[in-house]
């Protein structure tokens, strides 16, 4: 019969080590494809929004579509507290971004890249481009910026014992009387 370091009767009642790995479990992972679903479909529904002011349009759109993605991003990356999962997420809304454009017939989802609509609508070309790349670079910043938030909350956990320990000394036989 082996026996364990952990459990050796020579150095009492040891941890045991924890069985948590930083695997992402695969209710994330589904729960991160269909935040990336959803978000990736409104910020394509939404993404050529503009607001015309005369001779030339606002693509108010974009921006609130690239929002809502990094929003989605930034909830199940924190939720899961993985850096796969905002990736994963940031896959699926440029999966479904692609699937919209590919499946949809006419240019409801998207502008065509020629010299005609840049010279007619170049906001909206600006918005197509905004969007389609900016997916790419907002999964980037955003695995990054959950990525600190991430360790700033472990580094501050790991400093809560110490900072407990502070504030109570530890109680003697003579503070017992």
């Amino acid at each position: 019969m082996q026996i364990n370091v952990s459990n050796s009767p020579e150095l009492g009642s040891a941890p045991k080590p924890s069985n948590r790995s930083n695997r992402l479990g695969i209710g994330w992972i589904l729960l991160a494809v269909g935040v990336g679903i959803v978000t990736g479909g409104l910020g394509t529904i939404m993404h050529l929004s503009s607001f015309w002011t005369g001779s030339f349009g606002l693509p108010w759109g974009v921006a609130f579509a690239l929002l809502i993605a990094a929003l989605g991003q930034w909830w199940v990356g924190l939720g899961s507290a993985n850096l796969l999962a905002p990736g994963i997420a940031g896959m699926a809304q440029y999966a479904t971004l692609a699937v919209m454009v590919g499946l949809s017939r006419g240019d409801h989802f998207s502008v065509p890249l020629n010299a005609q609509t840049w010279e007619f609508v170049p906001h909206l070309v600006i918005a197509s481009l905004l969007w389609h790349a900016g997916l790419v670079v907002l999964t980037m910043v955003v695995v990054v910026l959950v990525n600190r938030q991430l360790r700033r909350a472990r580094d501050e956990i790991t400093e809560l014992p110490t900072q407990v320990a502070d504030l109570h000394p530890p109680v003697g036989a003579a503070d017992t009387r």
